[in-house]
């Protein structure tokens, strides 16, 4: 799909701010599978990342960005979505979990146009899910580049900045 673009970083790199202002200016986003996943289904919703069964959350998060994908065929727009298929990939990676080979086909299958990785802020703040440590929410933010990589992107890095100036600067990449 030439008209999806995968908003990516580690935990706490700003991408939940970056995708609201895209919202707010009124482009289509994907939100993230994990929090959907999380917040909407009984047997992960009030546990954190450490608590829930990895192998079933990343299979109903799979699922999840299978239905995503589906819901936006056909449409011409610029897509937003918040993390994508090598985030998943990369978790799977990260937890040790075996990679089911569907991850590739769904891949290929919805390819996007840019992929772009938010670099770290000052501030990292763990909440109800994200329960990592510094040093896990580096590994995973290495861990996502290095999956981009290998499913045959070129990242291109939001520098820090103002949410309104990465968004500017996330727009003027996909003219």
């Amino acid at each position: 799909m030439n008209n999806l673009f995968v908003i990516t970083g580690g935990p706490g790199t700003g991408k939940t701010s970056v995708i609201n202002e895209l919202r707010k200016r009124g482009y289509d986003v994907l939100d993230e599978a994990a929090r959907t996943v999380h917040h909407s289904d009984k047997r992960f919703n009030g546990k954190n990342i450490k608590e829930v069964d990895m192998v079933d959350f990343q299979k109903a998060i799979f699922d999840f960005q299978k239905s995503q994908f589906e819901s936006i065929k056909g449409k011409k727009e610029p897509i937003f979505m918040d993390r994508g298929i090598g985030d998943s990939l990369a978790y799977y990676k990260h937890y040790n979990l075996d990679i089911p080979k569907e991850i590739f086909e769904l891949s290929n299958s919805f390819k996007a146009a840019k992929v772009f990785c938010l670099n770290f802020l000052d501030i990292y703040r763990q909440d109800k899910l994200r329960k990592e440590t510094k040093e896990e929410q580096e590994q995973i933010h290495y861990e996502i580049i290095e999956a981009y990589g290998d499913l045959g992107y070129d990242v291109v890095f939001v520098p820090k900045m103002s949410i309104n100036e990465r968004v500017d600067f996330i727009l003027s990449k996909i003219q």
